[in-house]
């Protein structure tokens, strides 16, 4: 079987109580999937049916610790991939008043590995994450701006960022630790 591991982190400008219930909205959750793509409720009281073109699936929630995580399992089977497994762990963290971040962990077990599957799940995760945080803004909307990632560095700066790191890495023994003491009964290689 094929193991593959992804995290993510997402950033919700809500509070932590609003995106726990967010995680729990089956019907935000449903306006997050992309078309084709459905989640019902399961056969037992905490499992979903999710069910995609030549793929059906069953999720189980394992345990939750509310507000902060939730666990779930996942077993389905698709033309393509096989009997699949795994587990998803959602984690949420209070980052202020109006600001949380989930983070997300994915283990997928397939029992077979298409061509480009990594790269179209990470490109899948990615997408889901972006449609989440668009669902969760028309729920609760925000008069505070949408959190803004910082510009990168200019390149001469990074150099010199670099060198700085280096050249103090030689002097405070980082880089080249200082050799271990000998002891007496020890002689020198020649």
């Amino acid at each position: 079987m094929t193991t593959l591991t992804l995290n993510d982190d997402l950033i919700l400008p809500v509070s932590q109580a609003r995106a726990w219930a967010a995680l729990q909205d089956l019907t935000l959750l449903r306006d997050s999937l992309p078309h084709g793509i459905t989640l019902d409720p399961g056969a037992s009281p905490r499992s979903y049916a999710l069910s995609m073109p030549a793929f059906q699936g069953q999720l189980t929630v394992l345990d939750t610790a509310a507000p902060r995580q939730v666990r779930l399992r996942f077993d389905g089977h698709g033309d393509a991939l096989g009997s699949t497994e795994g587990q998803v762990q959602l984690r949420l963290e209070l980052l202020g008043e109006h600001r949380t971040l989930l983070h997300v962990a994915l283990v997928l077990q397939t029992q077979r590995e298409p061509s480009s599957f990594r790269l179209k799940t990470i490109q899948a995760l990615d997408g889901h994450l972006k449609r989440l945080a668009e669902a969760v803004m028309r729920r609760h909307p925000s008069d505070r701006p949408p959190p803004v990632k910082a510009a990168p560095k200019p390149w001469p700066q990074r150099l010199v960022d670099w060198y700085l790191s280096w050249f103090a890495a030689i002097f405070n023994g980082t880089l080249y630790p200082p050799p271990k003491p000998r002891t007496r009964s020890q002689k020198p290689p020649r």
